[in-house]
């Protein structure tokens, strides 16, 4: 019975349906995670039978550590207890034949050193530059040299990773094309995978979406992301969706998500990006609806009830939220780039915009809504372009031959 260590900060994040698929296929699989979900100082079976672990690091950096290397401090840190934890479970028996780690929080770092004829995956979801292309609108630093110098050492953590790495794998070519040419002989890519049986057109007669002041026959526009922040484009949606409220007064715009920053610097306490929108845009209240981070049933039928989905994004890490749409049959506006690109077509599978262009968005939103003609045939060739080649199951079995392949089962 081949067997496998998921490593993860979160839990169950990009890993947790992977896993599952290869409990199914007979694996035993173990997921070690930081994450508080999960029960400290023992193995927790779930309901599919996963078992689960947590470890924890047993403080933060120094106080008076070189600000260029607490981020690898605190790796290193979460690299020790992982290792206690993988001490742990070689005590009781575990010998994985691989282990999976989502590089850059240090957890895998030192795996090798308890399993060293465990072979290594190494997932590597963002490479740092500077200046850096997620973040164009940041001011430019007294000292470009210090940032720089700093960015370098952001990459440390990867770098510690590397030399126990057998495999590095990325989700998207975009993201593995940020990884420096000295490590590509080393980078597969492979996407996570999403159910597009779930995420699929709503069936006839469904009861669909509902929530109070919104109207079934209401046009609807909708935005989800975990954070509200720039990189994800929320400060010029609320401004596009300020202007589509004034220019068609029976839309409704439905926001999912929560009211923090995921990416990026952190805002003042009782500051947020959308207390600052509310207060800067003109809105109609009882048309515009925050809803909050939806139960995943809850979600997929907002995604259904959507006339068309915005997803706007500086050049980053392509978030599963976008081709969910996309399986969903959404009319999609999203920001025309390379991360972008790969996934949708300009003009067949989605209505591609400069982010930064207010008007644009508005254009292309307005577009949409007043041709209902031209939001099916989007939706359609939306999820004509996902469903074939981002179906977890197709992927799940990718990935299982890679690990496999890897681990020489």
């Amino acid at each position: 019975m081949p067997s496998i260590l998921f490593v993860h900060e979160n839990y169950p994040a990009q890993f947790g349906h992977l896993a599952d698929h290869l409990l199914r296929l007979g694996w035993q699989v173990i997921f070690a995670t930081a994450s508080e979900k999960v029960a400290e100082g023992k193995v927790t079976v779930e309901a599919n039978g996963l078992r689960v672990c947590r470890y924890k690091r047993q403080r933060e950096p120094g106080e008076h550590q070189h600000h260029y290397l607490v981020g690898t401090e605190r790796a290193v840190l979460n690299g020790q207890s992982a290792t206690r934890l993988a001490i742990s479970l070689r005590s009781s028996g575990f010998e994985p034949d691989v282990i999976v780690t989502h590089s850059g929080w240090g957890s895998g770092s030192f795996l090798k050193v308890v399993w060293p004829n465990a072979k290594l995956i190494q997932y590597l979801e963002w490479w740092y530059y500077f200046p850096p292309m997620d973040a164009p609108e940041a001011p430019i630093p007294d000292s470009p040299e210090d940032k720089l110098a700093a960015t370098l050492c952001r990459n440390l953590p990867f770098l510690l990773d590397v030399q126990s790495a057998d495999v590095i794998l990325s989700p998207t070519n975009f993201q593995a094309g940020r990884i420096p040419d000295f490590l590509q002989p080393l980078v597969q890519v492979q996407h996570d995978g999403i159910d597009t049986d779930f995420f699929s057109p709503a069936p006839e007669n469904e009861d669909g979406f509902q929530i109070e002041n919104l109207p079934d026959d209401a046009p609807v526009v909708t935005y989800a992301t975990r954070g509200m922040e720039p990189l994800r484009g929320f400060p010029q949606f609320m401004e596009a969706a300020s202007v589509l409220q004034e220019k068609h007064t029976d839309l409704h715009i439905v926001i999912a998500g929560n009211d923090r920053v995921s990416y990026g610097a952190k805002l003042p306490d009782g500051d947020s990006y959308k207390k600052r929108a509310l207060a800067q845009h003109k809105f109609d209240h009882s048309r515009l609806h925050f809803v909050g981070l939806l139960p995943r049933q809850k979600y997929r039928d907002l995604l259904r009830r959507s006339d068309v989905h915005v997803y706007l994004t500086r050049p980053f890490v392509l978030s599963w939220s976008m081709i969910e749409a996309m399986s969903c049959g959404c009319a999609l506006v999203a920001t025309d780039n390379e991360a972008i690109r790969e996934i949708a077509t300009q003009d067949v599978s989605a209505k591609l915009v400069d982010m930064d262009d207010i008007g644009s968005i508005v254009r292309s939103i307005g577009s949409l809504l007043s041709d209902p003609k031209s939001r099916v045939r989007f939706g359609n060739a939306a999820r004509k372009a996902v469903a074939p080649k981002y179906s977890s199951q197709l992927c799940h079995d990718a990935l299982t031959k890679l690990i496999s392949k890897t681990a020489g089962i």
